[in-house]
């Protein structure tokens, strides 16, 4: 049952704000051993805060997302969801979280006054920072890590 606050009309029809969604998603992700995702969060240990368990409590330490690109992400990839561990996050920001990641702004400027010598392929720089040479690709032309 939802309730004035995780429902919205749009164009005549109910629909679950982006909140509840998010907090839908969360609880199927660490409690729902048949939904898609739960190996990566539930079936490693990632669980939510028990209080979470009604969207009050999750709405209310969370508040609303800032804006549309907005969506939950837990600070730590390792912990679960709480009010001390997650926040609202572009989805830049969270690719930049995952636990893969390596680089860092001040890495990517490194990788790119690297290139700019022309002594080293993007493969080479690649291998060196421990990354692939799409990334470099897209550090060196400025598409990630501006």
């Amino acid at each position: 049952m939802t309730t004035h606050h995780e429902v919205r009309q749009i164009a005549g029809k109910r629909v679950a704000t982006a909140e509840y969604r998010a907090w839908q998603a969360m609880k199927n992700r660490c409690g729902n051993p048949r939904g898609q995702d739960y190996k990566y969060y539930g079936g490693r240990g990632i669980s939510f805060d028990p209080k979470w368990g009604r969207y009050e409590n999750f709405l209310r330490d969370m508040g609303r997302r800032p804006t549309a690109r907005h969506t939950l992400e837990r600070k730590n990839g390792d912990l679960g969801y709480c009010k001390d561990n997650c926040v609202w996050a572009t989805r830049t920001a969270q690719a930049r979280n995952r636990a893969y990641v390596k680089l860092s702004p001040q890495l990517a400027a490194d990788i790119r006054q690297l290139y700019a010598t022309g002594k080293f392929k993007q493969a080479d720089i690649a291998a060196f920072f421990g990354t692939n040479p799409a990334s470099v690709s897209q550090i060196i032309r400025h598409k990630g890590w501006v």
